[in-house]
């Protein structure tokens, strides 16, 4: 049984609950940390050291991306690198997977408390730990980290971690969509020292080793997470031998003071308020068909953020994360939208952020639940919810602040982990992690990009198809663009995401131990666009694939492949594919910003032109009409949308007492239709077409708006799905202009769920 959150005597203390480091760090006297100081460097000397320690840990990602023989980290770069303080903050991340951050510093901190003294800490020593509830995001992430000394005192710390392809549990690839506790799930090892003063245990790499399907690549991965943590420390003993530690000291604390500076300086341009926003995931484990949500609020006073996930449901099944997860995404998010210019240099950045989570929770586990499809699903769940919310914050901040903002990302990390053997008998695990190809959000200024990867690995990158064919025993017959639609509209689009097929090749068959099939999408669009994609998996056995190709043709359509269609759950069991089957699964084309109907008429155009956007979808979805040419006419366009805003007020509640703004009074816009003004001594939202006055602004906007609400499927044929899938009865809750009928907001609510206020600012002066 879970651990109650009110449980007497529980602590964040890695075991029980996920670990918070104590404030100071306890760490005992027998361990000696560096914090001495140079009070002056030149300019000169401070840009040397500084390019000096960011190149090193550059240096060290290559390192690993040179060394590692699993697809998923010298291809995806599933990883990250970072240099530490001695007492584990972080002073440069790398370019890589950003969720990893506080990984490795919470892992460090961890060890500073509780393993300094038994077995200690020496040079050369390095540590190994996948515990979920002391640092990683689940336990294929595994963090290892080594100490940099200076005589007998802690310098700083050199770490790594990185995804391994399968570390046990009930599910190949360890993503064990079927636990229901972390008992079914992968081991967690909390922090146990891999090296001990330069040389690696081997008792204790067997029993990590011990718990892999493929412990050759893991073993090799392992290794070369140790020496790159090796080519880090080197280097910096010798930068330290060059210009002295307390210099290099001194630069580390600049770095960090200059972060903490910018952020500050950044969120003062911000007005004090609170910004929510929630998101459903269906289904907690194999054979649950239910929904559950995640909240996460944002809590702006002066210069500093306060974050709590207030609104989340239990932890159950095996959709949560720890503490370490939820901090990690939120600083993710925030990282990439308001300081990416820090280029990873971003320690400073935290000491501004506060957590206040709920124990208990989905978003904050404790012991013992199951988290390791994480990597999947709530992690990508909980970077989407940031960076929605941090939106909606940016948005009410000033103009050069408000230009930062960036999209949601994608609700899961959308893959296919397969197993089995090969002709030859040997056993393959393949983590297909192609959607890296990604798409991004649109944001204020313009469209989103077109296969444009994830803002949370800016590094990440996908297979080449011959690679994974290479690799494993199977054979693509197409990977290509997702065509738009209703998914991604907006006055902005969102960048599309593709599509890929592939069957069986040079082996008996094969699992397809991991999948996602969504039945309703999970992220709304910003400001009243559309939600993005909804993805799926297929598959069909009996196929005439191989028919086909003696024929001499590639089947490039899913549906016109002969075959039985299985059928697919949302977090379903392994499922056998035989030689004669054949699977397609999709990535997601993201989410858009504004009212599709406020989309420029030729940027439609445009993209049925090029393919981007069938032709009749043009109408369907943006109310465009087109020429037999593919010219816009712009008067029946005119005509067609006015019909359509027209409609949306007629099916819509409008509340009574409509007031407007004066003519005369200065709007601040905010996003899409949402606005600002000052009105009878106060300041209020309202709307930018019709100038409705909502509510003040300390009070909930949407009270003001006509409301219309049907279910998500109707919004278009992207968003069908079954009347037995959770989906079916998820609601789509648009927030209209009760003037002119425009967008302002919407939101995705299951049955049974209230509106939520996800947006209030203190009265301005």
């Amino acid at each position: 049984m879970p651990i109650s959150p009110e449980a007497p005597g529980v602590v964040w203390d890695g075991v029980a609950r996920g670990y918070i480091p104590s404030e100071p760090l306890t760490v005992p006297s027998t361990v000696q940390l560096h914090t001495t100081a140079s009070a002056a460097v030149d300019p000169v000397t401070f840009e040397v050291v500084r390019y000096s320690l960011m190149n090193i840990n550059l240096e060290h990602g290559q390192t690993l991306q040179r060394l590692c023989v699993s697809p998923v980290t010298m291809i995806t770069r599933d990883f990250q690198p970072s240099i530490l303080t001695q007492e584990g903050d972080v002073v440069f991340l790398g370019p890589y997977l950003q969720y990893f951050s506080n990984s490795q510093s919470l892992t460090i901190k961890w060890v500073l408390e509780n393993r300094a003294e038994d077995p200690g800490i020496a040079p050369g020593d390095m540590y190994v730990s996948n515990d979920p509830f002391v640092g990683s995001p689940h336990q294929p992430d595994a963090v290892v980290a080594a100490p940099v000394f200076v005589g007998e005192e802690i310098f700083c710390w050199v770490s790594n971690v990185l995804h391994h392809s399968d570390v046990g549990g009930s599910v190949m690839g360890s993503f064990c969509v079927d636990a229901t506790d972390i008992f079914l799930d992968p081991p967690a090892f909390p922090p146990f020292k891999l090296v001990d003063r330069g040389k690696i245990r081997p008792d204790l790499e067997q029993m990590f080793l011990r718990q892999s399907r493929v412990p050759t690549n893991v073993h090799m991965d392992l290794r070369a997470a140790i020496s790159a943590n090796l080519v880090a420390v080197e280097k910096i003993t010798k930068l330290l031998e060059r210009y002295g530690a307390d210099t290099v000291k001194a630069v580390m604390n600049r770095v960090l003071d200059a972060g903490e500076r910018t952020v500050a300086e950044r969120l003062a341009k911000i007005p004090d308020g609170t910004w929510s926003h929630r998101m459903y995931a269906e289904a907690a484990h194999t054979g649950d068909n239910a929904t559950y949500v995640y909240q996460t609020t944002v809590r702006k006073v002066g210069e500093h953020l306060y974050v709590d996930n207030r609104g989340t449901d239990p932890q159950t099944g095996s959709i949560n994360v720890a503490y370490a997860g939820f901090a990690g995404a939120f600083l993710a998010a925030l990282t990439a939208s308001l300081t990416s210019d820090l280029a990873g240099a971003y320690g400073g950045v935290y000491r501004r952020v506060h957590f206040e989570p709920v124990p208990g929770t989905l978003s904050c586990a404790d012991f013992p639940a199951a988290v390791s499809p994480a990597g999947m699903y709530t992690m990508e769940t909980l970077i989407s919810l940031a960076s929605t919310v941090i939106g909606k914050m940016l948005a009410c901040a000033e103009p050069e602040i408000a230009g930062l903002a960036i999209g949601p990302a994608h609700p899961a990390f959308y893959a296919m982990i397969s197993g089995g053997v090969t002709a030859e008998g040997n056993q393959f695990i393949g983590t297909n992690a192609n959607n890296m190809i990604g798409s991004l959000a649109a944001s204020p200024a313009g469209d989103g990009v077109d296969f444009g990867g994830h803002f949370w690995i800016p590094e990440g990158t996908a297979s080449n198809v011959e690679e994974l064919e290479l690799l494993w025993p199977m054979l693509y017959l197409y990977r290509r663009a997702l065509p738009g639609g209703a998914d991604g509209a907006g006055q902005f689009r969102g960048g599309r995401g593709f599509l890929e097929a592939a069957i069986p090749w040079g082996g008996p068959g094969l699992a397809a131990a991991v999948y996602i099939d969504e039945s309703f999408p999970k992220v709304v669009g910003a400001f009243g666009a559309n939600p993005g994609s909804v993805g799926h998996f297929r598959l069909k056995h009996g196929s005439d694939v191989r028919k086909s190709f003696e024929a001499g043709v590639i089947p490039q359509d899913f549906d016109a492949i002969g075959g039985a269609e299985a059928a697919v759950e949302a977090k379903g069991p392994a499922l056998m594919v035989g030689d004669d089957g054949v699977w397609e699964w999709t990535g997601a084309n993201a989410t858009g910003f504004g009212d599709p109907l406020a989309r420029e008429s030729d940027s439609v155009a445009a993209d049925v032109a090029a393919g981007a956007l069938p032709a009749d979808a043009a109408d369907r979805v943006y109310g465009v009409v087109l020429r037999s040419g593919g010219e816009v006419d712009a008067p029946a366009t005119t005509s067609r949308r006015a019909q359509l805003l027209r409609d949306r007020l007629a099916a819509a509640t409008v509340p009574d007492g409509v007031r407007t703004a004066p003519e005369s009074a200065e709007l601040h816009l905010l996003g899409g239709e949402l606005a600002l003004v000052q009105h009878e001594g106060a300041w209020h939202f309202v709307t930018a077409s019709g100038r409705a006055l909502l509510a003040p602004v300390t009070a909930n906007y949407k009270d003001g708006c006509a409301v219309l609400e049907r279910p998500v499927r109707e919004l278009g044929p992207e968003f069908s799905t079954h009347e037995t899938r959770a989906g079916y009865t998820v609601r789509y809750r648009e927030y209209l202009c009760p003037v002119t009928g425009r967008r302002i907001e919407t939101e995705i609510l299951r049955d049974g769920d209230e509106p939520l206020c996800d947006m209030a600012l203190q009265e301005r002066a």
